[in-house]
């Protein structure tokens, strides 16, 4: 359990709830309810062979370890672009909106920050797709969630495949596959803020030979009001092919080889800066009149490249072989200019002090021509390259009665970023933004890269009821960072062996027990200072499941001791250099994950299906310390510096989080309606009571769709996000009080060709 800490100020036991309730107890609890609902059956002979592509969610069963898949009807079920919708559907995640749209996602599992999703692997069929995930983890890219086939989350030992981040776990995104027969389908979709999506995808097999293109488009004039007018949305173009050669049934040896190329870019008009808490209050979709020159510029490559090989006896190889290439320009607000100019998140949260500078940021008053009174509207450039070659050998054995799944992993892969910041100064007058025409020089320009090598090997032993995962990763990584504007380069090296072990023993055919233990890894990055060590934990997990015919369900606790955090200063964190890291010592998260699967026979082709996600959630810093990095700071927005106090509780880890999916299916329509809740956030360490300004509310959304056959190909979805158009305070990072997305109205056909 997270460990006792008392705080000066406020006399708080800290207990996980591990603690508080055994999962037997619960259990127990609704065990009877769970016996009464369902029906029984045999587990099915299937084994978990291919950690990063499911096979189906009945492998998911005796799997020895948390995994959790979410299918593509699950996905069409509200036509989701928004990756943070979807990942509701899984206990144990975390995010943290930011733009409304799920642009920019930030993504955390098991308490592990969700800050840009930089503690977690993520990967696109089994391949790294971040855009530097060595280099520079915490960056925006993550493919478009419409165009998957499947999303798969991994946590505790089942990510041990997938480092180099295992402190949380892995989220990899799975492309259609190969159908072997023709297969495509047009989709149109339109709605309020004039959202628009068109996808056509197109496939089949001829012999030997199968491919399919897929083609996807959706954007929004968006669904803020610039105080000068204009466009806050987005438009996202995505193309992919896939080609894939099969050898003849008669060939000496079973292979394939498939090339997957891909090309993405985005246009938006987002912004980082939000509002004051009043005028949140008044006009929660606001935008001021300094964030009117904001606009993010993107393009993304991609070329994979895999074969296949079965060797035989046994033996199977596969090759992956990747380049990806992500460049991105974002201009945007980035506050005042001057050394002595308050931070713009300090500023936002004390408008009654600031009121010359919030005038500023409305347009209310022109500036009076001092660098204080010049708005900063910087130039962020960022060029990413990642690639690498990938063998993954298998072999499939049996001595003594032990089945065993034996995979040998290794990994040669190279990252860089880099970045420029070219800061331009612009005055306020008469309510517009006017360049003051001052050359300045780059405040940023550095390059960083990283070779990196790993490698892993794992047995899945299977005899009787038991199903064990044995596995030990070894990550050696050789970073460079040169610093442009001085010429100064450092160079670093970490390595780091990892074990997990994970065992599920199936006590009658519907229960089964769970537990597990893995070391979790971070690196540092290549810029971190020579006294930053990467981020440690060892992971904890255990629990039960349950499975019958028309019911599937879980229940795990996790706890993660982490030896040491590590933050990472962003563009919006003021006071540090960007890719600046912080130790911020021992942590202590802990939780339970509960998801549950029903479908209820009414007759008549009826059924009703219900799904429920439930995560709660338990943190504690384990010393006392201060520092630099302003998310580690509780006197942040009161522009203070103030320490972390042990048993401080982590920034935006809410302690409940729920979803609750219910449905109505017929024969040829269907009827979802979800709704999701999250308790209060701080948005600062602290404790006890969550105090106005510095910390979010809790909030229920709900969204509603209904499909209905026309004709025999021919559907009609009808969907409504945030039904009851709740408005709230998501976050107040970047820069000030943000909003969840708006009410929004869908209507789209889609044809199967």
């Amino acid at each position: 359990m997270v460990t006792d800490a008392v705080k000066a100020n406020a006399n708080r036991t800290e207990s996980s709830v591990i603690g508080r309730a055994s999962l037997v107890t619960v259990l127990l609890f609704v065990a009877g309810a769970l016996e009464s609902m369902a029906q029984p059956v045999g587990v099915r002979d299937v084994l978990y062979e291919e950690v990063l592509v499911i096979g189906g969610a009945d492998q998911l069963q005796s799997t020895a370890g948390s995994a959790s898949l979410i299918d593509e009807e699950q996905i069409l079920a509200f036509d989701t672009v928004d990756i943070n919708n979807l990942l509701r559907r899984v206990p144990g995640v975390y995010l943290r909106v930011e733009d409304g749209f799920g642009l920019r996602p930030n993504i955390g599992l098991r308490g592990a920050t969700s800050e840009r999703s930089q503690k977690i692997t993520l990967m696109e069929d089994g391949v790294l797709i971040a855009p530097a995930p060595y280099s520079a983890p915490a960056a925006y890219y993550l493919p478009n969630v419409n165009r998957m086939s499947s999303v798969e989350v991994f946590k505790g030992p089942s990510a041990i495949k997938s480092g180099p981040h295992t402190v949380g776990g892995a989220l990899n995104l799975v492309t259609p596959g190969m159908s072997g027969e023709r297969q495509g389908k047009l989709e149109a979709f339109a709605g309020t803020t004039n959202f628009q999506k068109y996808r056509l995808f197109y496939g089949e097999t001829k012999g030997q030979w199968s491919y399919w293109i897929d083609g996807l488009r959706f954007g929004s004039d968006g669904f803020k009001d610039l105080d000068s007018g204009g466009d806050t949305g987005f438009v996202r173009n995505d193309v992919n092919g896939k080609i894939q050669w099969r050898s003849s049934a008669d060939a000496g040896f079973n292979q394939s080889l498939q090339l997957k190329l891909g090309y993405a870019d985005e246009e938006s008009d987002e912004a980082y800066l939000g509002l004051t808490d009043s005028d949140f209050g008044e006009t929660p979709n606001r935008r001021y009149l300094t964030s009117a020159l904001d606009v993010f510029d993107s393009e993304h490559y991609q070329a994979h490249l895999f074969h296949f090989i079965d060797l035989g006896s046994q033996w199977q190889l596969t090759t992956r072989a990747y380049f990806n290439e992500f460049s991105r320009d974002w201009f945007k607000f980035d506050g005042f200019i001057g050394n002595r100019a308050p931070a713009a998140a300090v500023v936002l949260a004390n408008p009654d002090f600031y009121t010359r500078e919030i005038a500023l940021l409305r347009g209310e008053v022109d500036s009076n021509g001092s660098e204080r009174e010049t708005i900063d509207v910087t130039d962020f450039i960022r060029d990413f390259v990642s690639t690498g070659v990938d063998l993954r050998l298998k072999r499939k054995l049996t001595v003594s009665h032990v089945d065993h799944n034996l995979e040998f992993g290794l990994r040669y892969h190279y990252d860089s970023v880099q970045r420029k910041q070219d800061q331009q100064g612009f005055l306020v007058r008469d309510g517009e933004l006017l360049a003051d025409g001052v050359e300045r020089p780059l405040t940023l320009s550095n390059d960083w890269e990283t070779d990196a090598v790993a490698a892993y090997i794992s047995d899945n032993l299977e005899f009787g009821h038991w199903n064990i995962d044995l596995g030990l990763r070894y990550e050696y990584i050789d970073g460079r960072a040169e610093n442009r504007l001085n010429g100064v380069v450092v160079s670093s090296e970490q390595d780091v062996l990892l074990p997990g072990i994970g065992v599920y023993y199936q006590l009658t055919d519907a229960w089964g027990v769970l537990l597990g233990v893995n070391k979790g890894f971070s690196p540092a990055s290549p810029g971190a200072a020579g006294d930053v060590d990467p981020e440690e934990s060892i992971n904890y997990e255990y629990g039960v499941r349950y499975s019958a015919t028309n019911l599937q369900a879980e229940l795990i606790g996790f706890f993660n001791d982490y030896e040491n955090l590590l933050g990472r200063c962003r563009v919006s964190d003021p006071g540090c250099v960007v890719g600046e890291e912080f130790n911020g010592g021992g942590v202590e998260i802990a939780g339970a994950e509960f998801a549950l699967n029903y479908t209820h026979a009414l007759g008549n082709g009826l059924t009703v299906p219900l799904s429920v996600a439930y995560t709660y959630t338990e943190t504690a810093f384990q010393t006392t310390f201060t520092s630099n990095f302003s998310q580690w700071n509780p006197g942040f927005f009161d522009g203070v510096s103030e320490p972390v106090l042990r048993g401080d509780e982590l920034p935006y880890t809410p302690e409940h989080q729920a979803r609750i999916q219910l449905g109505l299916q017929g024969i040829d329509w269907g009827v979802d309606v979800a709704a999701r809740y999250i308790s209060e956030m701080r948005e600062v360490p602290g404790v006890g009571s969550f105090e106005a300004g510095e910390s979010t509310p809790s909030y229920t959304i709900v969204d509603l769709s209904a499909d209905f056959a026309v004709r025999n190909r021919l559907t009609l979805k009808m969907i409504v996000e945030n039904l009851f158009d709740e408005s709230v305070i998501v976050s107040r990072r970047p820069f000030g009080a943000r909003p969840n997305l708006s009410r929004q109205f869908k209507v789209g056909l889609t044809y199967q060709l």
